[in-house]
């Protein structure tokens, strides 16, 4: 194997194990996450403030974490803010950034 080659391989094991670009959550938070990824589909305003309330009470429970609730709350501000994909893909990054751990 080339130097070059082993050199690329390094370099590529680097981006995809770089790519992740949320921190390890919660199960609840997961959850929380794919309920957002629904809501953002369905592009519901109604649900999307009926989602804040829920993470709200979760995180006043001790369900989340403050940061998994500030996380939540930031991608559902992208929805609010009326990007619903970039906000359903946010949510699914997050699901999707959890894979293995």
């Amino acid at each position: 194997m080339s130097k070059h080659f082993q050199l690329f391989l390094v370099a590529a094991l680097l981006l995809v194990l770089g790519c992740t670009r949320y921190p390890e959550v919660s199960g609840e938070a997961y959850e929380m996450a794919e309920t957002l990824s629904t809501v953002c589909n369905l592009q519901n305003d109604k649900q999307l403030q009926e989602f804040r309330v829920l993470i709200s009470a979760r995180m006043d429970a001790g369900q989340l974490s403050e940061s998994e609730h500030a996380m939540l709350t930031r991608i559902a501000d992208m929805g609010e803010a009326g990007d619903w994909q970039l906000a359903e893909m946010e949510a699914r990054q997050l699901m999707l950034d959890q894979a293995g751990r």
